[in-house]
């Protein structure tokens, strides 16, 4: 394994000193929007594993598990977050298969190393992507965590297959549907032929939902009595399943399945799923990167997203762009993703400032 920097990196990196790198750590201990919950510093370049390619980062995107991560990691351990990434590859590991020098790339990542808040970044190449061609640095870079998460809930939740379109006719609600996750979800499920519900509220999140391919949109206000006898196959909360608990469990139909992205402190009561043999379950994207639980799915489906982003299938869910990396702009970027009333991604590209 080479954990030494080569030539071409340095040259790629010339800029530096002392192979230093530009990164955006954090405070656990500062909210946003507070000045210095997150803040530059200067570290080292990462090392490259024999299974790792080496990225310059030329954009990253901003989602509302860095907010959650920001409490409970410790910076001496991952001193950098940020989960959505779109860079040049300038090396690669002894064992690497699917990129090569110069290739572009697209991903997600793991939780236990750092995160795409720096200016390169060493990345298992399993859970990378091969980017959509038609796409902007930009557009792709909104892709990478919100696309595995939506494309796991149908794949490995809901059993649904890309290639036989195996749902045509099912009929899906999404609760909080105008966010990262949901702004890509919709599309995924219509294109597998499921009929798509969506929760909204405000006047910015309907508009923006009018461009996908949604059936209906339902106030998520008085929600029971504006399903009225509406029945689904599947159920997905992206946002805190607790409040929904109930209204879900009296449209879910017999054999349905739901799933959340969102934890809970409050019980779930699965009793009345049983006489209706419905199923419930999680679903974290990391699962897989941080327990190196088969990690080439994950580049593989990204694979298959890039493809269908290309066909004009799918569309990029970008809806705001900052022009450089600062501590500033991260933290403005940040800034409303507590409120879970987003609508789509908000990406950063290079320079670092």
């Amino acid at each position: 394994m080479n954990n030494h920097i080569s030539n071409q990196v340095r040259q790629a990196a010339k800029n530096l000193v002392s192979e230093k790198q530009t990164a955006y750590s954090f405070n656990p201990k500062l909210p946003i929007p507070q000045e210095g919950a997150i803040f530059k510093k200067e570290i080292g370049l990462p090392a490259i594993g024999e299974h790792d390619i080496f990225v310059q980062v030329q954009a990253v995107s901003v989602n509302p598990v860095d907010g959650k991560l920001r409490t409970v990691t410790n910076p001496k351990k991952v001193a950098v977050l940020g989960y959505d990434a779109f860079g040049k590859v300038l090396q690669v590991g002894k064992s690497v298969t699917r990129f090569h020098v110069g290739d572009l790339a697209y991903y997600a990542g793991t939780t236990a190393r750092n995160g795409s808040n720096e200016q390169y970044q060493s990345v298992d190449e399993r859970l990378a992507g091969h980017p959509a061609q038609k796409l902007t640095a930009t557009q792709s870079a909104a892709m990478p965590l919100t696309s595995l998460t939506a494309y796991e809930i149908l794949v490995d939740h809901l059993g649904l297959d890309f290639q036989s379109k195996s749902a045509q006719g099912s009929k899906m609600l999404v609760i909080n549907g105008a966010g990262g996750v949901g702004s890509i979800l919709v599309q995924m499920a219509a294109y597998l032929g499921i009929e798509v519900s969506v929760t909204a509220h405000s006047e910015a999140s309907i508009n923006w939902l009018k461009q996908y391919p949604i059936d209906r949109i339902y106030d998520y206000q008085d929600l029971n009595e504006n399903l009225a006898d509406q029945k689904f196959d599947y159920i997905v909360f992206l946002y805190n399943p607790a409040p929904y608990w109930q209204t879900a469990i009296g449209h879910i139909k017999p054999y349905g399945r739901l799933v959340s992205i969102v934890g809970t402190e409050t019980p779930l009561n699965m009793g009345p799923l049983k006489n209706i043999a419905a199923q419930f379950s999680w679903e974290y994207m990391f699962a897989k990167s941080d327990f190196n639980h088969d990690p080439l799915s994950q580049g593989q489906a990204l694979d298959e997203v890039a493809l269908l982003l290309d066909a004009g299938v799918l569309k990029s869910t970008l809806n705001q762009t900052f022009d450089h990396l600062s501590a500033g702009n991260l933290i403005q970027a940040y800034a409303p993703l507590d409120s879970g009333k987003t609508q789509g991604k908000i990406v950063l590209t290079a320079p670092f400032q």
